[in-house]
């Protein structure tokens, strides 16, 4: 098997269709597999998955157990020599099933490989970003470093870099084997983060390959009504610890009250 797509599904409905359609289409000639884990959606997700024409392997999981128990349920599943995670929110573009394999069957070494992720508009979306520490936060605010922190756009040419995103990221199975599966403490957010600092730590380098392109409903998969709800500050605080969790959050809250006043100084009086 040259690859397993591994999709993880919750009330999925409007999106699981279109991106086995994309698979469907593509003009790739791999031998694939597809592995969807259903977190307990509260629709039809996992019957949809199910009645596609793909017949992909659909596992349904009794309780919302999140993203990275599911995919480390999906990887257990497979038996492909390489791994592409897949948002359900995503929609392969032409060739990029191709793209990617062929990237990663040539290059050693090699951590994971992540596409261009485009809007469903077709605008390039900002999907790479440094490690977030502090001292990359203070280049940011404070020394006009443009991509210290936060997601950016990379050059449209093949580039190394420290984090993607996993909306869409292709992982050889041997990475798996050398690096281990996903961090299991993180529900949602930071299993990235954490993930691509082992890539690091093992000097397995990832790689941003622009002429692989995916088209990415951004948000799409939270489904949380505000930054509160979400599991993103556990998170934080499990990757960073609590001290220094809490003295990013005040760097950057100091350099988001900089940068506003350097945009806006005080008017001068007299």
């Amino acid at each position: 098997m040259d690859l397993s797509i591994i999709i993880i599904t919750y009330n999925s409905r409007q999106h699981i269709t279109p991106l086995l359609n994309s698979i469907k289409k593509s003009p790739d000639r791999l031998k694939k597999e597809i592995i969807v884990v259903d977190n307990a959606s509260r629709d039809d997700s996992a019957d949809l998955a199910s009645k596609h024409p793909l017949k992909p392997k659909v596992i349904r999981s009794k309780i919302n157990q999140g993203f990275s128990k599911a995919v480390n349920q999906a990887i257990k599943a497979s038996s492909g020599q390489h791994l592409l995670l897949l948002n359900p929110d995503t929609r392969l573009v032409g060739n990029c099933l191709t793209y990617l394999h062929d990237f990663a069957s040539k290059t050693s070494p090699l951590g994971a490989v992540s596409p261009r992720l485009l809007g469903l508009n077709g605008r390039p979306q900002p999907s790479v970003f440094r490690f977030p520490t502090i001292i990359n936060a203070i280049r940011h605010y404070f020394f006009n470093c443009q991509n210290c922190f936060g997601k950016y756009l990379p050059p449209n040419k093949t580039t190394k870099v420290d984090v993607a995103v996993m909306a869409a990221m292709l992982i050889p199975r041997s990475t798996i084997d050398t690096v281990g599966v996903l961090d299991e403490r993180f529900f949602l957010y930071y299993e990235d983060i954490e993930f691509c600092r082992r890539l690091k730590k093992h000097r397995l380098p990832l790689y941003y390959l622009p002429q692989a392109k995916v088209k990415h409903a951004h948000g799409a998969s939270g489904h949380f009504r505000s930054h509160l709800d979400s599991p993103l500050l556990k998170s934080a605080q499990i990757y960073h610890g609590r001290v220094y969790s809490t003295l990013l959050n005040l760097t950057l809250l100091l350099g988001q009250k900089w940068q506003k006043f350097i945009r806006h100084p005080l008017p001068k009086l007299g």
